[in-house]
């Protein structure tokens, strides 16, 4: 995996506006092209190869959650008992309000779980403590860009429903598969994106891409006040290897890194723990990243409140 192929990927994941129908993402690839001072088919071409890879072949749409009133959550633990992952991950995945499990090499494991007060909160940190007896517990706040829909018409239900398990379907298809013209398809969908409520989620199998080992760096600060240049200068340093981060926790933020081999996990690591304004700093490489899209449409079926019933 070279730089342009982390920049592309970067863009990819990170931008609200690219919605990944066939047509959506030849545009999107454009722009960046564009952006990135490369050849359109250069940039095409980059992205069909991590395609065929297994990495972003799959897209899958999802509901803003603060559509619903809901906050998510990282949490990153550390296991006390290594062997028995594999049977803490079976309990992980039926615990009301996650939606992603990462797991790493050795006792770490990554939950991001929703959750629409602080007692959800406290009580499935506690369900995770409690099934993973963890020796180490860390929270991060993911912020999330704020949904600006009032409600979901039946329409907008139907098409949700259609779209949800992939997203890459053209406004054509949608419309016959929904029994919807392509022109309402076309119009409720780009709304809904505009409003930000709908997203989409890749498939992200980074372990399958040739020449790219993933790395996950999680970094705190030595003082909050110094969170904006710490931030800016990690970003800067690992400009041509940083494929997405989150920075919106004002205690600490993750960044997932692509290495080539080994000793760049090291030298990473290094190069972190010695900078002015971080107080800790680790690095975890994932195994496994599993999603579970379908509990956005759990969430949107308890919520049907927010649905217009004549429309």
């Amino acid at each position: 995996m070279d730089e342009l192929d982390v920049k592309i990927f970067r863009a990819l994941v990170s931008e609200s506006a690219v919605a990944p129908s066939n047509v959506q993402v030849k545009s999107s690839l454009g722009e960046i092209a564009k952006r990135l001072g490369a050849d359109d088919m250069t940039v095409t071409n980059h992205y069909k190869r991590l395609q065929e890879a297994g990495c972003m072949s799959v897209w899958q749409l999802g509901v803003n959650p603060t559509f619903f009133g809901y906050k998510m959550l990282d949490v990153m633990v550390d296991v006390q008992y290594e062997p028995g992952k594999a049977d803490m991950i079976r309990k992980l995945r039926l615990i009301q309000g996650i939606v992603v499990i990462v797991n790493f090499y050795g006792k770490a494991l990554k939950l991001i779980f929703l959750y629409d007060s602080d007692d959800m909160r406290s009580r499935t940190v506690e369900l995770v403590s409690r099934i993973t007896n963890a020796e180490n517990i860390i929270q991060s706040n993911l912020n999330l860009p704020m949904s600006e829909t009032k409600h979901l018409t039946k329409t907008d239900i139907a098409l949700i429903g259609t779209l949800a398990k992939d997203a890459r379907l053209s406004s054509t298809l949608v419309s016959k598969k929904s029994g919807f013209s392509t022109r309402t398809v076309r119009n409720r969908i780009n709304k809904l994106r505009r409003e930000r409520t709908l997203f989409t989620l890749p498939s992200l199998n980074l372990g399958d891409v040739p020449g790219l080992i993933p790395a996950c760096l999680t970094f705190s600060y030595s003082r909050n006040e110094l969170k904006r240049s710490v931030d800016q200068a990690v970003r800067a340093h690992f400009d041509s290897n940083y494929l997405w981060g989150g920075f919106s926790d004002p205690n600490r933020s993750f960044i997932v890194l692509s290495a080539v081999k080994m000793t760049d996990i090291r030298i990473f690591l290094e190069w972190t723990k010695d900078q002015p304004g971080i107080a800790s700093a680790r690095i975890d490489i994932p195994i496994d990243m599993i999603s579970f899209p379908e509990k956005f449409a759990e969430i949107l079926s308890v919520n049907k409140q927010r649905v217009r019933r004549n429309a």
